[in-house]
């Protein structure tokens, strides 16, 4: 029998990053706005994030931030489905969390587990090892997608994918060479255990994100708004969250630390990015699909590429390399999207 979200009338089609309707020039303004707004909240994040490390006087738990955020996701997505669906709505959203726990919990543990490896990445590889393996979400997410979703992915896309893999080495192998230091304590197995760490948060990334496009456009064929899957979202992220704090920094809280410290006006922002950038996911899978959200983050990298060449003021230029990769990763976009 086939899946309720995979049931739809003559003005749908099926499209590489999930079934949506693409007739309506309301949708395809839908997809396009929300792809543009999660590729400026990436790039903003990530440029924050970066700032905030610097401008920190005291170090600040990430653990707390990632829990602060998902906090303040779970109060804008309630305001969101109250302003949207009504009262009514959003006691109906509560009310059907239980019976739901188990398909709930599912993304919401595998994104702290891939939190959590990302985390062990970054500190076992160089920048250039850790970015490239990074990128493997993207392969995944289409496999996951055509697996769970039952889309289907034309050689146009195969090649545009490809070229986007090409494109981020390039770029990320540039931003490698400036930021990475040599180390000669580096270890064999240490590589081995990061790159087995960031592959493995890879494949949870894409399926994750295919089982979130999956729910929410099963949501979408119950004439519900896309903010009410993301509120009971939300009521189990903030407690994953908050284990995932006490398991990860527990020993530091511990010690009379204090949950805040750390927190200036650079990190209230980097939480508000961060709760914003969960409510925009949950649209970008609603309109566009797994697959177009990871060319969107794709294109945030270069993005933050550029910017850190103009405001970095350390004399590097970028360079023709990181140029043709920037223009690899922006193509392969309008070629996955079937616009060129």
């Amino acid at each position: 029998m086939q899946a309720p979200y995979l049931e739809r009338k003559a003005n749908t089609t099926t499209r590489a990053s999930g079934v949506v309707p693409v007739t309506s020039s309301a949708s395809r303004k839908h997809q396009a706005l929300a792809l543009f707004i999660l590729t400026i909240q990436n790039t903003a994040l990530v440029l924050m994030t970066k700032f905030s490390y610097r401008t920190a006087a005291t170090p600040y738990v990430v653990s707390t931030v990632i829990a602060s955020a998902e906090l303040v996701k779970l109060v804008l997505s309630y305001i969101l489905l109250v302003a949207s669906d009504g009262q009514s709505a959003a006691r109906d959203a509560l009310r059907e969390v239980p019976s739901n726990a188990t398909r709930l919990a599912v993304p919401s543990v595998l994104y702290v587990i891939q939190n959590n490896l990302l985390f062990e990445g970054v500190r076992l590889l160089s920048p250039t090892a850790y970015m490239v393996c990074s990128q493997s979400k993207i392969l995944t997410s289409a496999i996951c997608s055509v697996v769970l979703l039952g889309t289907r992915i034309t050689r146009k896309q195969y090649v545009a994918l490809l070229v986007l893999v090409c494109g981020m080495i390039m770029v990320q192998n540039e931003e490698g060479h400036r930021s990475n230091v040599p180390s000669d304590r580096a270890r064999p197995e240490d590589t081995l255990r990061g790159m087995v760490a960031v592959l493995t948060a890879a494949f949870t990334s894409g399926f994750a994100g295919a089982y979130l496009e999956k729910m929410y456009k099963e949501v979408d064929a119950q004439k519900r708004s896309v903010w009410f899957r993301n509120a009971q979202l939300a009521c189990f992220s903030l407690p994953v969250a908050l284990i995932g704090s006490v398991w990860r920094d527990g020993e530091r809280l511990r010690a009379n630390e204090s949950v805040f410290q750390g927190y200036d006006s650079v990190v209230l922002l980097v939480i508000a990015l961060q709760a914003a950038g969960g409510l925009v996911v949950a649209a970008v899978l609603r309109y566009a699909g797994n697959v177009l959200k990871c060319f969107a983050v794709s294109i945030s990298i270069c993005n933050c590429a550029l910017a850190t060449t103009v405001f970095a003021n350390d004399g590097h230029n970028l360079s023709v390399t990181a140029s043709l990769g920037i223009a690899l990763v922006i193509g392969s976009t309008f070629l996955y999207s079937n616009v060129v």
